[in-house]
């Protein structure tokens, strides 16, 4: 059984180079070169330490680097303040991504870009096929979005905290188990993509009801449902479903990847 380390690429690397620019803030435009350099430098050194840490702990057998593509749009269609909320990148880090993702491939480590999708789909996909064909997954991110993807052959670890997720710490967190998450979240907000939620509905009252069914709708129809709740709920029906369908992972994505090419110390010459 193959066991592939999906990375959530920069999840990874813009929490390494926080550390690293945190004593130099705020950047001044006439920050020296050297300093500037050597900000990216120890990024990357501390980037190869925690990739051979993680090979080391969780012995995959293979490894991809994952990183967000610019072009894709279909979730700010939908929904025009999704993660508006963010900073941007820092410009020394955005313009030293091509150089990074170079060394570590020169060190055998994969990585994969496609411009019209977000790293989350591209993985979540990836993980949801090999998963399908009896082969382990382990996700390295501190992302909460990808909780809803945890099943048997699928891992999530986070990196920094060296802990696995598991249904039983997303229902001591969060309250619902895995499956409820995305309506959880729809109903209460997620600020991390700058969900809002329905105004009103808090923790408790999304916990009571979505403990009525498995579905809103299946939730709405039971007779203990109260009807102010109800009420609410098919006020804002809409805006909840675009909330669900950007929080929900795309697991269609057709990349033709060939896992041969993920091996653990491959170079591609």
């Amino acid at each position: 059984m193959a066991h592939l380390l999906l990375i959530d690429a920069l999840n990874l690397i813009r929490r390494l180079y926080a550390v690293q620019e945190r004593p130099h803030l705020p950047m001044a435009d006439d920050v020296a070169e050297s300093t500037k350099l050597q900000i990216v430098r120890n990024t990357e050194q501390m980037l190869q330490q925690a990739l051979t840490r993680l090979t080391q702990e969780l012995k995959p057998s293979h490894a991809l680097l994952v990183f967000d593509g610019r072009g894709s749009a279909w979730r700010k269609q939908l929904y025009p303040e999704y993660k508006a909320n963010r900073k941007p990148m820092p410009s020394l880090l955005a313009d030293a991504l091509g150089a990074l993702r170079l060394s570590m491939n020169k060190l055998g480590f994969s990585s994969l870009l496609q411009e019209e999708y977000e790293a989350d789909d591209i993985i979540a996909s990836i993980a949801v096929k090999l998963a399908q064909h009896d082969q382990q997954v382990t996700i390295i991110s501190t992302d909460k979005g990808f909780l809803p993807l945890l099943a048997g052959n699928i891992q999530i670890y986070d990196a920094f905290t060296r802990q696995f997720h598991s249904e039983q710490s997303v229902q001591e967190k969060f309250g619902v188990g895995t499956a409820q998450l995305v309506r959880y979240w729809s109903l209460v907000g997620d600020n991390t993509n700058n969900v809002p939620g329905v105004h009103g509905i808090g923790p408790k009252g999304a916990h009571d009801l979505l403990a009525l069914g498995a579905t809103l709708t299946e939730a709405l129809e039971h007779p203990d449902c109260h009807k102010k709740l109800r009420e609410k709920i098919l006020q804002h029906k809409e805006q909840i479903k675009i909330f669900m369908q950007i929080l929900t992972l795309r697991t269609d994505v057709q990349l033709g990847l060939n896992l041969q090419d993920m091996r653990v110390g491959v170079v591609d010459e």
